[in-house]
């Protein structure tokens, strides 16, 4: 899993750290980043974000 979350842009592998590691909600993992839950949500669905490309490009 720690692989995984390497390849990951940064602002998506903390996002994943704290709603699965630390056991945020996804919505208090998105406060804490300074995003809207909607778009946590959407990175999470690999959707893609403000911040960047979600995923590694590998879809």
């Amino acid at each position: 899993m720690r692989e995984a979350i390497s390849r990951l842009n940064a602002y998506l592998a903390e996002l994943i750290r704290l709603a699965h590691r630390d056991r945020f909600s996804l919505a208090h993992a998105a406060e804490l980043l300074g995003v809207p839950a909607s778009t946590a949500r959407g990175a999470i669905r690999g959707q893609g974000n403000s911040r960047g490309s979600a995923g590694t490009g590998n879809c």
